[in-house]
């Protein structure tokens, strides 16, 4: 297997839209493209972060601004064959660093609550459990959040 690239995506995200929809039906399994597609027109300084193995997007993370100084990590995901390869977890290092370097003093975001290995790795990353709610669709949702320091090192 190749090294993996990692890149921050320097396009619009209405641009990454189809091969986002693809690598989000394997992450997911099933995968509505009106929630990707009724989102994109709305996001507001868009952070989209990829993975990339021989050409393929096998990872990504996608942010947004969401008031003064708080990004929000909306959605993200490994393809399953590149699980348990520390994908998840560069990515977001990568996501976080470029927000505090851009000025965020937070990252926040929602997990399902069954979703136990998200809300695990955003722990072991220094999120914080900051909030719970039961969404629109009757699901329990978990809210986490982590305070960005600009590594001086």
């Amino acid at each position: 297997m190749a090294e993996i690239d990692y890149q921050r995506w320097t396009g619009t995200v209405a641009d990454a839209a189809d091969p986002l929809l693809a690598l989000c039906t394997a992450v997911f399994g099933t995968f509505d493209p009106a929630y990707l597609r009724g989102r994109v027109p709305h996001i507001a300084d868009a952070d989209l972060w990829l993975a990339i193995d021989q050409g393929e997007w096998v990872g990504f993370k996608l942010g947004y601004r969401r008031g003064e100084g708080l990004l929000y990590s909306w959605l993200g995901g490994v393809d399953p064959r590149m699980r348990g390869q520390g994908v998840a977890s560069e990515l977001m290092r990568r996501q976080h660093d470029h927000a505090a370097a851009a000025g965020y003093r937070f990252v926040e975001t929602s997990t399902r609550a069954a979703n136990n290995p998200m809300i695990l790795l955003n722990l072991r990353h220094g999120f914080h459990v900051a909030g719970f709610e039961i969404d629109a669709r009757g699901i329990a949702v978990v809210i986490q959040r982590k305070e960005l320091k600009l590594d001086r090192a």
